[in-house]
């Protein structure tokens, strides 16, 4: 090394700044995964070859003190390895933590398709997948309860809890889990047809929550987009207020597509409007549309007599012009409501915008 060839020109121990090339060299080996046996190996042997060197007579002729040599790069080795160890305790530090820990970082890194993702996962062991189930998920309250008795439930020690049961048995191969009590990301290697729904089902079994949440596949490094597809997704469920389950974009494509801004919006809304003057007439069809048009069905979620839903539907249609019973009828009543409940949901987040604004 130059810096031993220079401390044995000069006869003196190289200066804290003079060790900045030996830090960086070290963080770099590190960060490569190369133990910290075979960097000190590194330094004992540039101190060997320095010190076999004094002694022949290369760097300190033939009178060379050959004791006060061998001492002087004692404390040149002592010096250069305690640089070398710090640098990995250092790195220790930073990259120490539980194995749900490592898998919230990589996931982390993944999200936001960070090319370092790759070394990350080398040096926990983890293998990166040719390609993913992305999953975005929000824990929800039951209806009994509410979000401050959930935030009560999902401590921070029941999620991290959660992570490490869902990733320790296969951390290699397995799902990486990214989770707060609120929500989170998990990415599942795409291997089996059923491997989000177990994930999901096991998820729910640890922590006891409801979980809406959302998935597509992407491969590393178009990961971020699919995560902005998947959290649209659950917030237009909520939006909705659809069961917590787990929903794929075919499974939402109409409510996606109605949550596009355009004309139609505008338009399909009016189909219903004549029932704001009926609060009943109203939840008698979102309660039809909800039991996919079952009369009994309504009836019974209703508490009313199923002729009574006859009556009800018959009225809808008078007033709308839309025939509940129909399929086309149906359909467009349906993405009425939906268009009708979305607007609800935007007027609410304006309002409480303005709330905001007004208290700032």
């Amino acid at each position: 090394m130059a810096i031993v060839a220079g401390c044995i020109r000069v006869g003196t121990l190289p200066a804290p700044a003079e060790l900045d090339p030996v830090r960086r060299s070290s963080e770099h080996l590190v960060r490569g995964g190369v133990p910290l046996r075979d960097a000190q190996r590194a330094v004992h042997l540039a101190v060997s070859a320095g010190l076999k060197g004094s002694i022949d007579g290369v760097s300190g002729g033939p009178d060379a003190d050959v004791v006060g040599n061998a001492v002087f790069m004692m404390r040149v080795l002592e010096l250069l390895g305690n640089t070398v160890s710090s640098a990995y305790i250092e790195h220790c530090k930073q990259d120490s933590g539980t194995t749900g820990d490592q898998a919230s970082r990589l996931v982390d890194l993944l999200v936001s398709d960070d090319p370092e993702a790759r070394a990350v996962a080398e040096r926990h062991g983890i293998d990166i997948a040719a390609e993913y189930d992305v999953v975005f998920l929000r824990f929800v309250a039951d209806a009994a309860d509410s979000e401050r008795s959930l935030g009560r439930t999902l401590d921070s020690a029941k999620v991290a809890a959660a992570e490490v049961a869902l990733t320790s048995a296969t951390v290699a191969h397995g799902p990486l889990l990214s989770l707060s009590a609120s929500g989170g990301i998990i990415l599942v290697p795409s291997v089996g047809a059923d491997a989000v729904e177990e994930c999901i089902a096991q998820l729910n079994s640890v922590l006891r929550v409801n979980v809406v949440a959302a998935t597509a596949r992407a491969v590393p490094g178009a990961i971020a987009d699919v995560v902005a597809h998947c959290r649209e997704l659950v917030d237009l469920a909520r939006s909705l207020r659809m069961q917590p389950r787990l929903y794929r974009t075919g499974d939402l494509a109409l409510e996606y597509q109605l949550s596009r801004p355009g004309p139609g919006r505008s338009r399909l809304r009016s189909v219903i409007a004549p029932l704001d003057a009926f609060p009943e007439l109203m939840h008698t069809l979102r309660t039809f549309v909800a039991s996919e048009a079952n009369r009994r069905a309504s009836a019974k979620s209703l508490y009313v007599h199923p002729n009574t839903v006859d009556y009800r539907l018959k009225r809808i249609e008078q007033l709308t012009g839309v025939d509940p019973l129909s399929s086309a009828g149906l359909m467009s009543l349906h993405a009425a409501l939906v268009v009708d409940c979305l607007s609800r949901a935007d007027a609410s987040v304006a309002s409480g915008s303005n709330v905001i604004a007004e208290a700032s």
